[in-house]
């Protein structure tokens, strides 16, 4: 009997807590005030409906500070360091990368510089010493200034070894004759340099693309970092059971705040 009266005793108050019971006067009396029924569990909607403030960082309070990875990794494609200035985490880093970009780009332009200065060198070596009319002529044709002391030998030669080779037509713009072996070799000299300073200026923009490369990574950490330190909380969950004394009811509130 005893045992019987725990269990009931016990199925009333488990539905009484949970708020599903019938009209507690249906049970007991409209008069009982023990077990008058309760509101069902609510889940609250903001800080304000329940009275309470919350100490879990939002993620709009954290916008003011908060910086873009993909904005900094933007800013250092079009310029290495502008993006670690966006973030302002690495000024010695953004120096580093902004010198960088600065030293390339001028030993771009002197070794661009320095191949156009070799080439009308070379060219105009072969006008005074080849008789080489430089109207129309392509890379090619001052390879094979390069190579033969005329056109003539050009044309008997290059026909002995390859027949897909160019045939100069025996005319004035296309004749060339060097006066001296000696004036051909400084010719080839002077092209080659001009041709390495080609090479070196291809490099150079080698050396920016990787430039660029190791600023957008550098600058995209150091975004990530920084809105990690924005709060020592920044991404976790929140769990809180809270109580209403004015509406006699529980609330339950799970909470997550993170960041992307």
């Amino acid at each position: 009997m005893l045992r019987n009266h725990a269990l009931f005793t016990l199925a009333i108050m488990v539905c009484w807590s949970t708020g599903f019971c019938f009209d507690s006067g249906d049970l007991v009396g409209s008069n009982s005030d023990f077990f008058a029924q309760q509101p069902p569990l609510q889940i609250a909607q903001s800080d304000d409906e329940w009275g309470v403030a919350s100490t879990t960082p939002k993620v709009e309070e954290l916008t003011v500070g908060y910086k873009s990875p993909s904005h900094a990794v933007l800013y250092s494609l079009l310029l290495p360091g502008l993006g670690e200035i966006y973030v302002g985490d690495s000024r010695t880093k953004a120096v580093g990368f902004l010198a960088a970009e600065v030293g390339i780009w001028s030993t771009f332009i002197f070794f661009k510089k320095l191949e156009d200065w070799k080439r009308d060198d070379y060219i105009g070596l072969a006008v005074v010493y080849a008789d080489v009319d430089p109207s129309g002529k392509e890379d090619l044709f001052y390879d094979m200034v390069g190579f033969y002391d005329s056109r003539d030998d050009y044309n008997k030669k290059s026909r002995d070894y390859s027949r897909a080779s160019p045939f100069y037509p025996e005319t004035p713009e296309w004749d060339w004759q060097w006066q001296d072996g000696d004036y051909r070799k400084q010719y080839r000299d002077l092209k080659n340099d001009s041709k390495a300073a080609k090479r070196n200026a291809n490099f150079t923009l080698g050396a920016a693309a990787l430039n660029r490369a190791i600023s957008m990574i550098f600058a995209w950490r150091s975004a990530r970092g920084h809105n990690r330190n924005l709060a020592d909380e920044f991404s976790r969950f929140n769990l809180e059971i809270i109580p209403d004394s004015y509406s006699n009811s529980i609330g339950v509130r799970v909470e997550y705040t993170g960041t992307f």
